[in-house]
């Protein structure tokens, strides 16, 4: 048998994906994947993974808002 299910609520969903994009963005990860040797496109890359993931989220949160 599985634990309870539990949703989330639209501000934890919103909190994880904000820390998500900091830990991605800002910190010390970033001199890491930036040292791998990518192609000059890969910053824009991950920025855009991050504009998607909250377009997605909006969306989401809209339609179970009514």
């Amino acid at each position: 048998m599985g634990g309870p299910s539990r949703n989330l609520k639209p501000s934890e969903l919103t909190v994880i994906a904000v820390i998500g994009a900091l830990i991605l963005l800002v910190s010390p990860l970033t001199e890491f994947w930036a040292d791998l040797d990518a192609p000059w496109y890969s910053p824009y890359l991950v920025w855009s993974v991050a504009i998607l993931i909250s377009w997605l989220l909006q969306k989401y949160l809209n339609r179970h808002e009514i």
